[in-house]
């Protein structure tokens, strides 16, 4: 069976979302669920992504539909940690115009 987890830490206003395994609509139910609420509640989301494997359109979506949250409500999501295979997925998509990456 696939496994995705994630872990929220908070401190000077910053939520850093941590992330391991694969995101796809199976695994990752729960998060699509919490990410939406992370991003209307903190002005700074970090998505730190350096542990995921796997990452399909549903993945995307979330991310995707925190930073439109996120924009509503004055805050801001930012992507920290991308792998090489989503750093080619983002770009493919169009989604590195509209999701920041930290370096």
């Amino acid at each position: 069976m696939n496994e995705f987890s994630y872990d929220v830490t908070v401190s000077a206003g910053r939520a850093v979302v941590t992330t391991a395994g694969e995101l796809d609509a199976h695994t990752g139910a729960d998060f699509r669920l919490a990410l939406p609420e992370l991003a209307e509640v903190h002005q700074d989301l970090v998505l730190d992504l350096a542990g995921l494997t796997y990452v399909d359109s549903t993945g995307l979506s979330m991310f995707l539909a925190a930073q439109k949250r996120a924009a509503a409500f004055g805050g801001r999501v930012r992507l920290r940690g991308v792998p090489p295979f989503l750093t080619r997925l983002l770009a493919v998509t169009g989604l590195n115009g509209i999701l920041p990456v930290l370096r």
